[in-house]
């Protein structure tokens, strides 16, 4: 499932992208899903996220629907998820960003995600990000830069400042049809880049870290979903919301993806995993 060149691109560059992860029908079924919460969402001010001129953020949209928790261990993403991050892979947040057309500034400059203090960890993975792009997302429509490589630099590197987020130095923008996912380390440096496009741009994003680190705070999976994965008693869905021991939870060898489920045709799980 994670070929040799795509663990040494991963390790290399801090980033992998996975073409069509999602199926024709898959995307159309997510989409609609995305619509229904994204009604709910601004029909309800009430109802967490951030609403603002440069983006609107559903948050935790797996509290929301089906569809977006099942994403959580996507068959084709997940294992490769697992196998980066290990066998105490959790969920950290998850979220739905809408970006609107013609933006007039980024949401979020140049930054990465990990921070623990009194850990000096630029070769150990804390935390991955996994992007579903739910729209189409070419070099004017918002797609977010990274460094590739910089998941290594020291935790005191400074960036050259810029007006736009595309001018900086060795950047590269992750483009790609809908359908596409890609999966980043949380300490590659990275910022949103302006919509210049006339229409949204639409992903939904999931964070994973390890089983003991805490999920972020407004992200605690609700009293339901934690009640659902208990009664499930399935390994996966329990440890990804974060039912277990706190320090000794991982998932049994062989064990990436809910019982019940399989990989698509034509793929297998690495060796161990």
């Amino acid at each position: 499932m994670i070929a040799d060149e795509q663990r040494i691109q991963f390790e290399a560059n801090g980033f992998l992208v996975v073409p069509q992860a999602l199926s024709l029908d898959a995307l159309a079924d997510v989409r609609a899903a995305a619509d229904r919460a994204e009604a709910r969402w601004r029909g309800d001010t009430s109802l967490p996220g951030g609403r603002s001129e440069v983006l609107d953020q559903v948050q935790a949209p797996i509290e929301y629907d089906e569809k977006f928790l099942e994403l959580l261990w996507h068959p084709t993403v997940f294992p490769l998820v697992r196998a980066l991050v290990g066998s105490d892979v959790s969920m950290i947040d998850n979220d739905y960003f809408i970006t609107p057309p013609r933006t007039l500034r980024t949401h979020a400059g140049w930054h990465h995600d990990v921070g623990l203090q009194g850990v000096y960890h630029p070769r150990s993975l804390m935390m991955l990000k996994v992007f579903y792009l739910l729209t189409d997302v070419d070099d004017d429509a918002g797609g977010t830069a990274l460094v590739p490589g910089s998941h290594r630099f020291p935790m005191d590197w400074k960036f050259p400042e810029v007006l736009d987020p595309r001018e900086m130095p060795g950047a590269i923008q992750m483009c790609g049809a809908a359908g596409t996912a890609y999966l980043f380390n949380g300490r590659t440096y990275h910022c949103a880049v302006n919509n210049n496009s006339d229409r949204p741009r639409r992903v939904l994003i999931y964070n994973y870290g390890h089983f003991w680190m805490k999920v972020w705070p407004g992200y605690e999976p609700s009293p339901r979903l934690l009640a659902e994965a208990a009664a499930s008693g399935d390994p996966v869905r329990k440890q990804l919301l974060g039912i277990g021991d706190a320090y000794g939870q991982t998932l049994p060898a062989g064990q990436s993806l809910p019982a019940g489920q399989s990989l698509p045709a034509g793929q297998s799980l690495p060796a161990g995993i």
